[in-house]
């Protein structure tokens, strides 16, 4: 097979048109091999032969090897790519009305989960930010400072202590309390 594959290459580069013909061919398995390894679809099965072949074509055209073992590498790999590109390029349209159970009842859309708040759970999270809010502006300056630079812009206590210029264990002791004090203010409203 390889001998004649080679014989065919070398009467085609030298433009013989039966020969060109015949190396399609004796390739015809090469191409229905990748077509099935990179882009398996059977509805298209007669095209994508012919886009093999275009593809044999084109690198007997552009391209000349020094042996007919790197003509057939060059030729498996622009199958393996161009189909693997076409691949990339199929569509993947689905309806969110397509059913998925056999019944036929269940569609794709009904199993999308909401994860919007309604109007309620907004209404309630806002009130809450509200009073968290409150609560913060109700601390001393110091406690809100660590409980933005700790909880907001999410500081280590380390970095808290070196930029405050204090010691760890007052950036502790602070937040703690001021904890505290949000808890306190928290459930009283």
């Amino acid at each position: 097979m390889y001998s004649e594959i080679a014989r065919l290459y070398k009467e085609s580069l030298e433009g013989k048109d039966q020969s060109i013909g015949k190396l399609i061919v004796n390739l015809k398995p090469l191409i229905i091999n990748s077509i099935k390894k990179y882009y398996n679809n059977y509805n298209l099965f007669d095209d994508l032969i012919q886009e093999g072949n275009e593809i044999i074509l084109r690198v007997l055209k552009t391209m000349t090897f020094e042996s007919e073992k790197h003509f057939l590498g060059y030729v498996k790999n622009a199958l393996r790519f161009h189909y693997l590109d076409k691949h990339k390029q199929k569509n993947m349209d689905i309806s969110l009305n397509q059913t998925i159970s056999q019944d036929e009842k269940i569609e794709m859309i009904d199993t999308i989960i909401d994860e919007s708040l309604t109007q309620e759970e907004m209404v309630i999270k806002n009130e809450e930010v509200n009073i968290l809010w409150k609560g913060i502006l109700s601390l001393t300056e110091r406690q809100q400072e660590i409980i933005t630079l700790y909880y907001i812009e999410r500081k280590p206590i380390e970095y808290i202590a070196r930029t405050l210029n204090i010691s760890y264990r007052t950036v502790v002791n602070t937040k703690s309390t001021a904890l505290k004090r949000l808890k306190k203010i928290i459930t009283k409203k």
